[in-house]
């Protein structure tokens, strides 16, 4: 019996667009025991929904087409790149949900809210107020509740919508509020959260369908301002939480809002690409995590779990790509309430991505997870001491930071963990202490990789020559990448002592010489590996040696000033 009743794989980038790709999608969950197709992008249903009563079409209208057949000449004359999109779009999406209802699997909408077409504020200008658009305005009421009034008119199997409201990734939202107009001085967020959602769940309520509330939230205030609008939601109004408090960091602990969300259900959402942990560049194996993590979930009453298998700012790329689908495969399967070991989780990715040859015996199999697990097995410490410091996210989404002030920022202020853990206040002092187990941390992770590449110099007898070249060649990468990440945590934290205690003796110009170096010199390594190599094109932009270059012209830079005001 399955663990949770929704067990979901969720599409983030433009591959929601990409038929060919949601088809593995969609074959990938029928094998695994997954019902759910999550398609998720911002502007999802303003990319398939006009709203045509807004252009003037009657609101007796029935689908798209008979709105079109009424504004065509409006939408031409106003947005004319919207004018046949949404209903191109409209029909590719009736074949994904065919496609999806083949094989037992309902298909559910994310996407963030205010979001709405730029013509809108053309057409209703009253919508902005002292030059910034306004989220107060009782219009944004009307075109919600019309917005999605149409989508289910169009798409009467779409299961449900999971929005999320209190980002400040949508168009418009209260938690980067700017305008300063009477109403908006008068409202208060849970008031700006309940309209929003209200808007929304009357019209999905009367399609019969599920709205799900995301509680993706950057600090800790917004995230208490909106869980203050969950007990106004209607019972049936479920809950979505990412696993961790604000993003996808695996060094976080457990998202608090887990089984604190009344008698709602609750989603819980899992990353498995790895938007903080290395694309999969630096393969970064978190079964454990997810074992641990499941568990909580399902102590805590959640009824249902979604992988996330790639990234709305990294088109072009998934976890189909690369080792981390070992994550989803484990994933789907312990949702499932499978038991199996870590081993087995290898040999189902050995098997199913056709890395065997064909005739290999089920011993030889055995034999080739059992090294793969031997490969990868300490993949997640590794990019955990290399991409964080001392748990904090030092990562700008997986890439090198580009000055020191940027590093500190992720760490600090963005992604800040003292927020969720006050043990981690003082997680990047620059004490002597801190500094040296910083760096060691540095070492140790580079050392660990290091250690698990002499398991490549034997290939399995089972493992096909193809998938033994692919493997050696992403490990290579994997490396240089980490390898890259030491200079950066190494020059960064020596850097930051230096400018912290000027006066310090032990602080010498000679150390930190040598960390700056050893930054050029790798950047100079992936430069040169970049022109010999032929990888997925997101390898590059994982080691990105410019960014190295400018980061190291910025530690210059500082330490320069730094001596001169001395």
């Amino acid at each position: 019996m399955s663990r949770f009743e929704m067990r979901a794989l969720e599409v983030h980038s433009n591959l929601v667009w990409n038929f060919d790709h949601l088809r593995r999608a969609l074959d990938f969950m029928g094998e695994q025991g997954m019902n759910t197709l999550v398609l998720h992008r911002n502007d999802i249903v303003d990319l398939i929904v006009y709203p045509g009563v807004f252009f003037g079409a009657s609101r007796e209208s029935r689908n798209i087409f008979e709105r079109y057949q009424q504004i065509y000449q409006k939408l031409y004359k106003y947005t004319p790149t919207r004018r046949s999109g949404p209903y191109q779009r409209r029909d590719y999406l009736q074949r994904v949900f065919e496609v999806a209802e083949r094989r037992g699997i309902e298909v559910i909408f994310e996407n963030k809210e205010l979001y709405f077409p730029d013509v809108l504020l053309e057409l209703y200008p009253e919508l902005v107020q002292g030059g910034t658009t306004c989220p107060n305005q009782p219009l944004w009421w009307d075109f919600l509740k019309t917005k999605y009034t149409e989508l289910f008119q169009e798409f009467p199997r779409l299961k449900g919508i999971i929005t999320a409201p209190g980002t400040g990734e949508s168009r418009v939202a209260i938690s980067s509020n700017r305008c300063e107009c009477e109403l908006c001085q008068q409202a208060t967020p849970r008031d700006w959260y309940i309209s929003v959602l209200d808007s929304m769940y009357q019209p999905i309520k009367a399609a019969e369908r599920t709205l799900a509330v995301r509680d993706f939230v950057f600090d800790k205030k917004a995230q208490t301002e909106l869980a203050a609008a969950f007990a106004a939601l209607p019972a049936d109004v479920v809950i979505s939480l990412k696993n961790t408090p604000h993003d996808y960091y695996p060094t976080f602990p457990d998202n608090p809002r887990i089984g604190d969300v009344g008698t709602h259900r609750q989603w819980i959402e899992f990353d498995t690409m790895g938007q903080y942990f290395g694309w999969g560049v630096a393969p970064a194996i978190i079964i454990d995590d997810y074992r641990r993590r499941l568990d909580y979930a399902e102590e805590k009453g959640a009824s249902g779990v979604i992988f996330r298998t790639d990234w709305e700012s990294l088109d072009g790329h998934t976890v189909f790509h690369n080792f981390n689908l070992i994550n989803l495969y484990a994933g789907a399967a312990l949702a499932n309430g499978s038991k199996a070991r870590n081993t087995d989780f290898y040999r189902t990715w050995l098997k199913s991505e056709k890395f065997l040859n064909a005739d290999a015996t089920d011993v030889a199999i055995d034999e080739a997870a059992s090294w793969a697990e031997k490969l990868l097995a300490d993949s997640w410490a590794i990019v955990a001491g290399a991409l964080y410091v001392n748990s904090c996210v030092f990562n700008d989404s997986s890439n090198y930071p580009v000055s020191l002030d940027h590093a500190w920022w992720l760490a600090e202020v963005k992604n800040s963990l003292k927020d969720w853990d006050p043990t981690k206040t003082k997680a990047l002092e620059t004490s002597r202490a801190n500094v040296e187990a910083i760096l060691a941390e540095k070492s140790e992770a580079v050392k660990t990789l290091e250690r698990s590449l002499p398991v490549l110099e034997t290939k399995p007898d089972a493992l096909s020559e193809d998938a033994y070249a692919w493997i050696r060649a992403n490990m290579t990468a994997a490396h240089l990448y980490v390898r890259g990440w030491e200079a950066v945590g190494r020059a960064c934290i020596l850097t930051r002592q230096a400018l912290d205690h000027p006066d310090d003796a032990t602080v010498t110009d000679e150390r930190i010489e040598a960390a700056l170096h050893a930054l050029l010199a790798i950047s100079g390594e992936i430069r040169l590996h970049e022109k010999q190599s032929d990888l997925h094109f997101v390898a590059y932009v994982a080691m990105g040696w410019e960014r190295l270059e400018v980061l190291h012209a910025d530690l210059q830079k500082q330490l320069s000033g730094s001596r001169t005001d001395n």
